[in-house]
């Protein structure tokens, strides 16, 4: 994320236009009903959010965000399947808006990352100007982790949802139909409310996002790719003394895998595994290939728990609106293979923004919310760019040498400007736009390094 990328309040914009409410049927009037539909970051930041500006202008609006997952739980009951990954930018912007992370949230404190290759390993350090990444779980965590004084992000963040003053209503919404302009939304015991504006905050992997094709808008579910993620359960001595606080990142020239991690966190260490075509026997050939063998400890055995195949959201759908119906998060824009969560804070703010402040309407959400919604899908454009020159990079062992070997440069040299080096930290951590480490990428100087490694092989072969 940068700072053009947070969607910004134009009140000037809203006073403006106050002069044209009584002519605008969708604005927002007092006591307006808003049925957020998912309760994950995007549902809890768009309510945050819209709850904070409208006590800003003085008007009370009614949220309501259904869903029927108890975040409090572990295991499949409560996990929303995602690695849990906060980047120390997102950390930082959520305590501006006021947001901080209590301790019981964070797992984990990530301060480094480790490379592993074919051809070698190599630490990358947290740059010197931010804070630690916060490792965090999105529902209560691993099957029988309960009672590691710890809480799920997802429900700490549906409680400043509360606070504010969004009501969380723990049913299914199974289809939403008009009637006289406005959404109605209908559960198995029949209509249970009309709103003035539906939040489509589903996940992927929610079964929910279905209900919206079902409206006829034109909306359609993003093309999703499947990832591979499981829990892997070591004793509190063992993650803490051979894994530390490292997330280990693994590029490996393996069929259909972009890249895997490995996430401390307590007792268990969580592998995140990215690519195409992934399945069962993902995880499997992963622990069996050869480097990732060497970097899990030797000395201990290790338990497989909470293993999963969930969907990612890889291209946004075209038609993300209509009057009185916004999709957003992991249904409509987010960014690609990482900073989910980040996603999340902008589009919910974003769609808050519009609806607060300028109106429900197709229009308005055109004009206000779209310029959003498509900045990430151009930005994700530049990340497809740098996924394929990572693919070069691990499929061949020279560039591989290369890399690896700029890469200690840098980090063993203080002065260093650290491009290279800051390229993969941005990459998987989400601290950056992929078009600004794209730009970083292919510079003069990063290539003149690179010509500079390969003149170095040439001598040494000789």
């Amino acid at each position: 994320m940068s700072p053009e990328d947070h969607p910004k309040t134009d009140f000037a914009a809203y006073v403006a236009k106050q002069a044209l409410a009584e002519s605008h049927p969708y604005a927002l009037d007092d006591d307006a009903r808003i049925a957020v539909v998912g309760g994950g970051p995007t549902g809890s930041f768009f309510s945050i959010f819209a709850l904070k500006l409208a006590k800003m202008l003085d008007k009370k609006l009614n949220i309501t965000i259904y869903d029927p997952k108890n975040f409090t739980k572990d295991g499949p009951a409560g996990c929303n399947k995602c690695a849990g990954i906060i980047s120390e930018l997102l950390v930082q912007t959520l305590a501006v808006e006021g947001i901080n992370l209590p301790d019981s949230v964070v797992w984990k404190g990530i301060n480094s990352y480790q490379l592993h290759t074919t051809k070698g390993s190599v630490s990358i350090a947290t740059p010197s100007f931010e804070n630690t990444i916060a490792a965090v779980y999105r529902g209560g965590g691993p099957k029988g982790i309960i009672g590691e004084h710890k809480e799920s992000f997802d429900d700490f963040l549906m409680g400043q949802a509360i606070k504010e003053g969004a009501e969380h209503v723990p049913r299914k919404i199974q289809r939403i139909e008009y009637e006289n302009g406005k959404p109605v939304l209908f559960s198995q015991g029949g209509e249970i409310e009309q709103a003035d504006l539906v939040v489509g905050a589903v996940g992927v992997n929610s079964g929910k996002s279905g209900i919206f094709p079902d409206m006829g808008f034109g909306y359609e579910e993003p093309q999703t790719v499947k990832a591979a993620i499981t829990e892997i359960s070591f004793d509190e001595e063992i993650i803490t003394e051979h894994f530390g606080n490292s997330v280990h990142l693994f590029l490996l020239p393996i069929k259909n895998l972009k890249f895997a991690a490995m996430i401390p966190k307590v007792t268990y260490l969580t592998l995140c595994i990215l690519g195409h075509d992934l399945n069962a026997d993902t995880v499997r050939d992963f622990l069996a290939y050869p480097v990732v063998k060497e970097v899990l400890p030797k000395s201990v055995g290790y338990k497989l728990n909470c293993r999963c195949l969930p969907k990612m959201n890889i291209r946004a759908p075209k038609v993300p609106f209509t009057d009185r119906v916004v999709m957003c998060g992991d249904a409509g824009s987010t960014r690609l293979f990482k900073d989910g969560l980040g996603a999340a804070y902008i589009m919910g703010k974003a769609a808050a923004n519009t609806a607060v402040l300028h109106g429900v309407s197709k229009q308005d959400f055109q004009e206000h919310y779209y310029p959003v919604y498509k900045n990430i899908i151009v930005d994700n454009q530049f990340g497809n760019y740098l996924y394929f020159l990572a693919d070069l990079y691990k499929n061949y062992g020279l560039l591989t040498r290369w890399m690896l070997q700029i890469v200690r440069e840098e980090q063993s040299d203080p002065e260093d400007p650290k491009r290279l080096s800051s390229v993969l930290w941005n990459m998987f951590t989400g601290n950056e736009r992929f078009k600004n480490i794209f730009a970083t990428a292919v510079s003069l100087p990063v290539r003149f390094d690179l010509w500079k490694a390969f003149a170095r092989t040439l001598v040494i072969r000789r």
